[in-house]
C-alpha cells in the first residue's frame, strides 16, 4: 500500500477500476416532448381504470349497500401488515430449519443483528423493488439443503395464504355486521394476492421472487446451484471462516447460464473478497474490473455493496487515494448497515493523507461500529485491518 510519504501512483492503470463519471445533465427537451410521457401514462391509467371498473363495479354492486368501501379499505389498509406477515413467515420457516436470522426490513425500517448478538433498529430508506425482506444465513449444515431452502421460500407465501383462509373462516363463522364482513373479505383478498403474487416466478431489480426461487430449485437450474454455493460461503463466514480459508471447491463460478443478475453480482463479490483476503492481486483485479464494469447497470440495492467491496480492494491491493475516494462516495445506502465499512474506508483515506488526527477519529468510530457486522469472519478481518491502521497512527505519532 502507498504510504503517506511516498508519491501517489499514476491513475492511468486504474481507469478500468474507476466508478462511472456522473452523467452530464441532458439538454432540455421541447415542452411537447416532455409532456408525451405523462400523457401516455395518464391515458394508459385511464384505460386500465375503466377496464377495472367494468369488472369490479358489478361485483361491488352484489354486496350490501355501503360495504364496497369497507372491502376496499380492508384490502388497501392491510397491505403493509401482509408484508410483515410475509417476512415473518420466511423467518419462522428459516428458524425451523436451523438458520440464523441477521436482519429484517419492511419499507424503510430495519432491525439488524450484529456479531455481538444484539438487535438494533435503523432507518434504512426505501429500496427500489423491495417492500420487505428477511435475511437468514445457514448455520453449519443446517439451512444448506434444497429442502431447507424450499421450506424457507415457502414460508412467506404460506403465511399470507393461511391469513387469507383464517379471515374467510372468521367472516363465514363469526357473527358480525355487513361492514366488518366486507372489510374482512378485503383483508382476505389482500392476503391472497400477496401470497399468490409472490409465487409467480419473476425477476425484479436483481431479486428473484419466491416462486422463481422455488422453480429454480425444482428444475435444478444454474441459479439454484449458485444460490446453494453462496449459502455455503455465508455459513462458513458465520462460523468464523475467513475468505482466504474457504475451500477452493466452494468458490462460486460465474456461469453464463445464470439468469439472475443479483446472483451473478453476489458471486463476483464473494470471489473478490476471497482474492483480496488471499492478497492475490491478479485474480482480484479481474473480479474488480468486472464489478466496476457492471456497476452502472447493477440494481440500485446492490450498488453500495459493490462500492464497499471495490473500495476495500482499492485500500488493500491498490493503494490509490483517488480510486479509494471515488468508490467511498458510492458507499451510501444499501440493504444492510454499511456504516462500519464507511468508517474504516475513511480511516484508510486519512492514513493515505497522513492526517493522524482524522485517522484516530475514524478508527475510534470504526471500533465503535464493529459490533454491527453480522458475521464473525467479517468482524475478524475488519478488526485486523483496523489494527494495521492503528500501527500506522502510532508510528506517525512517534515520528512527530
Amino acid at each position: 500500500m502507498t504510504t503517506p510519504d511516498s508519491a501517489p501512483p499514476t491513475h492511468a492503470p486504474f481507469a478500468s477500476l474507476m466508478p462511472p463519471a456522473p452523467e452530464a445533465p441532458a439538454a432540455k427537451r421541447a415542452l411537447w416532448r416532455r409532456a408525451l410521457r405523462p400523457m401516455a401514462l395518464f391515458l394508459a391509467g385511464g384505460l386500465f381504470g375503466v377496464g377495472l371498473a367494468k369488472l369490479g363495479l358489478p361485483a361491488l354492486d352484489g354486496l350490501p349497500r355501503g360495504t364496497g368501501l369497507a372491502l376496499l379499505a380492508g384490502f388497501f389498509l392491510s397491505l403493509w401488515p401482509h408484508i410483515v406477515l410475509h417476512e415473518a413467515g420466511h423467518a419462522l420457516a428459516g428458524l425451523s430449519r436451523g438458520m440464523h436470522a441477521i436482519a429484517f426490513g419492511v419499507g424503510p425500517l430495519r432491525i439488524e443483528r450484529g456479531s455481538d448478538d444484539r438487535w438494533r433498529w435503523r432507518y434504512g430508506g426505501g429500496v427500489r423493488g423491495i417492500g420487505g425482506f428477511a435475511a437468514l444465513l445457514p448455520r453449519g449444515e443446517r439451512g444448506l439443503s434444497r429442502l431447507d431452502q424450499t421450506v424457507f421460500l415457502l414460508g412467506g407465501p404460506l403465511a399470507n395464504l393461511v391469513t387469507a383462509a383464517l379471515c374467510l373462516a372468521l367472516v363465514a363463522w363469526v357473527p358480525m355486521s355487513t361492514w366488518w364482513m366486507a372489510a374482512g373479505l378485503g383483508v382476505a383478498l389482500g392476503a391472497a394476492c400477496m401470497g399468490l403474487g409472490n409465487l409467480v416466478p419473476l425477476h425484479r431489480e436483481g431479486w428473484r421472487s419466491d416462486g422463481r426461487g422455488l422453480l429454480d430449485l425444482a428444475r435444478r437450474t444454474p441459479d439454484a446451484a449458485l444460490q446453494l454455493q453462496i449459502n455455503q460461503l455465508m455459513a462458513l463466514s458465520l462460523a468464523d471462516v475467513r475468505p482466504r480459508d474457504w475451500p477452493a471447491t466452494s468458490i462460486p463460478v460465474v456461469d453464463a447460464g445464470v439468469a439472475s443478475d443479483g446472483l451473478q453480482l453476489t458471486a463476483r463479490l464473494l470471489r473478490l473478497s476471497h482474492a483480496s483476503d488471499c492478497r492475490d492481486a491478479d485474480a482480484a483485479r479481474e473480479e474488480a474490473e468486472a464489478l466496476a464494469a457492471a456497476f452502472p447497470k447493477a440494481p440500485a440495492v446492490f450498488q453500495p455493496a459493490i462500492a464497499v467491496t471495490l473500495a476495500s480492494h482499492a485500500a488493500l491491493l491498490v493503494g490509490d487515494r483517488t480510486l479509494l475516494a471515488a468508490w467511498r462516495a458510492r458507499c451510501e445506502g444499501g440493504l444492510m448497515d454499511l456504516s462500519p465499512y464507511r468508517a474504516w474506508i475513511d480511516a484508510e483515506l486519512a492514513a493515505l493523507d497522513g492526517d493522524t488526527d482524522a485517522l484516530a477519529a475514524h478508527l475510534h468510530q470504526a471500533h465503535a461500529l464493529a459490533d454491527r457486522l453480522p458475521d464473525a469472519a467479517s468482524r475478524r478481518v475488519f478488526e485486523e485491518r483496523l489494527a494495521v491502521l492503528a500501527q500506522t497512527r502510532d508510528a506517525a505519532a512517534v515520528a512527530s
